[in-house]
């Protein structure tokens, strides 16, 4: 193996495409296709979006979570997604779809440069793109609730002093066919006057504040009939599954 074939390894895929190009218009279609086929996926708060660049922050439920809101915004401008957490994208078929049709920006603390991933974001913006984030860096199983946030979720957005947009999709813990699914965005927050530590803490917390505000209230009920369930995990990887599994087992829920 090469030191270049070794570095891709390391940090996916070497050319991060951030443009609207025939590839992407191709894997947008596709995807409205399927999810909007799959589920009934609805929107609300698109009217929030500002001109980009722009990021957003969302909650995740699910594998599907990507997809199901690239079924419902426009072509452009492309969403570019950070972080998952798969280094290795010549293997296994949902890295090597990523890796064909780009937009996703892989980072391990382990594996991945700081540097590398920072210069991505910045093409990102640069290029008048929208910069995808799930905060919470792991799956959850309510649709209530927000698992902790990881550090610096807002801190490529104070760095290029670029607005967030909050967002929650809501009714993807649980998947099958025709089922609702929601995803909603809120307001625009602020981040070009944001300075200092103190700053940062409280921004944190108003995205954090913003997600928790479009999620429901109570945790919806399960229907007794759910056909195709098995969509629930079919983009989830083995640990979150065996993670959800062992929750639910727990005295109390």
């Amino acid at each position: 193996m090469t030191a270049g074939d070794d570095r891709a390894r390391r940090t996916g895929p070497r050319e991060l495409s951030v443009a609207v190009t025939p590839r992407y218009r191709l894997m947008w279609g596709l995807v409205r296709v399927l999810v909007r086929a799959l589920f009934d996926l609805r929107v609300r708060g698109l009217e929030h979006w500002p001109a980009a660049p722009f990021q957003l922050v969302a909650n995740h439920h699910n594998g599907w979570d990507p997809m199901l809101v690239i079924g419902v915004v426009p072509l452009e401008p492309r969403i570019t997604w950070f972080g998952p957490r798969e280094a290795d994208f010549s293997r296994g078929f949902k890295n090597r779809v990523m890796a064909f049709f780009g937009g996703m920006i892989p980072y391990h603390p382990d594996r991945t440069t700081l540097t590398s991933a920072v210069r991505a974001v910045r093409r990102v913006f640069a290029s008048d793109g929208v910069l995808g984030i799930f905060a919470e860096g792991r799956i959850g199983f309510r649709e209530s609730e927000l698992l902790p946030f990881e550090d610096g979720a807002a801190g490529f957005a104070v760095a290029s002093g670029v607005p967030i947009v909050p967002c929650a999709i809501v009714g993807s813990t649980d998947l099958w066919f025709r089922k609702r699914v929601e995803v909603r965005f809120g307001p625009v927050i602020r981040t070009e006057a944001v300075r200092g530590r103190d700053a940062r803490a409280e921004l944190d917390a108003r995205i954090r504040e913003a997600v928790a505000a479009l999620l429901p209230a109570d945790e919806p009920r399960l229907p007794r009939r759910r056909p195709l369930g098995f969509l629930t995990d079919l983009l989830n990887g083995a640990d979150d599954v065996a993670r959800r599994d062992a929750e639910r087992a727990a005295p109390g829920r």
